[in-house]
């Protein structure tokens, strides 16, 4: 009846801020309503995944419920979960466990900006890179962030507030996609 939800952000510090050592990891509970009006708040990126997760209700008996052909990816998934606990039951393992350890090694996973992830950046390229920037300037994954946890990440990386004034890039990593001349990205 309860999801909770835990998020963990890395963000690298600049090449000269390297080896960088973090001796506490700050954490802090973010609302996911407006304390005033009890109103969902979506402004943030995990905030709209909860008000999705909130919005289907309740826990409920779904054996009785018709889904018809546009509902096809829910009946592939209900299934495979199915044969996955049925072979649970059985003793075997569920779809994707890998006990070998000579085939069970580290994947690869997509990311977005795997260089910077990697191989880091300097101060001054952060600036300049509109995805750097973005971080650097707020933290658009969830609301609530404690003025001390902003305070220690621009300390830990560096930075200040007053370098942060409102910019000439009008790039905004969360906007929906536009084409065309007049919508590309400055340099």
């Amino acid at each position: 009846e309860n999801t909770l939800s835990i998020t963990w952000a890395f963000n690298r510090v600049p090449k000269e801020r390297e080896p960088y050592v973090q001796n506490r990891i700050p954490t802090w509970q973010g609302p996911i309503a407006e304390a005033d009006n009890g109103r969902w708040i979506t402004s943030h990126v995990m905030n709209q995944d909860f008000v999705t997760w909130v919005g289907q209700g309740r826990i409920a008996d779904r054996s009785r419920e018709y889904l018809g052909p546009s509902d096809q990816g829910i009946i592939m998934i209900r299934r495979r979960f199915q044969r996955d606990l049925e072979a649970i039951e059985r003793g075997e393992d569920p779809k994707a466990i890998v006990r070998d350890p000579a085939i069970n090694r580290r994947i690869r996973l997509p990311v977005a900006e795997r260089g910077p992830l990697t191989d880091g950046l300097t101060r001054a390229e952060m600036l300049r890179d509109p995805l750097s920037r973005r971080s650097l300037e707020d933290y658009v994954f969830q609301t609530g962030q404690p003025s001390e946890v902003r305070e220690a990440f621009l300390a830990a990386m560096g930075f200040n507030e007053a370098e942060f004034g409102p910019s000439d890039d009008l790039f905004d990593p969360l906007a929906p996609v536009r084409t065309g001349i007049s919508a590309q990205r400055p340099r």
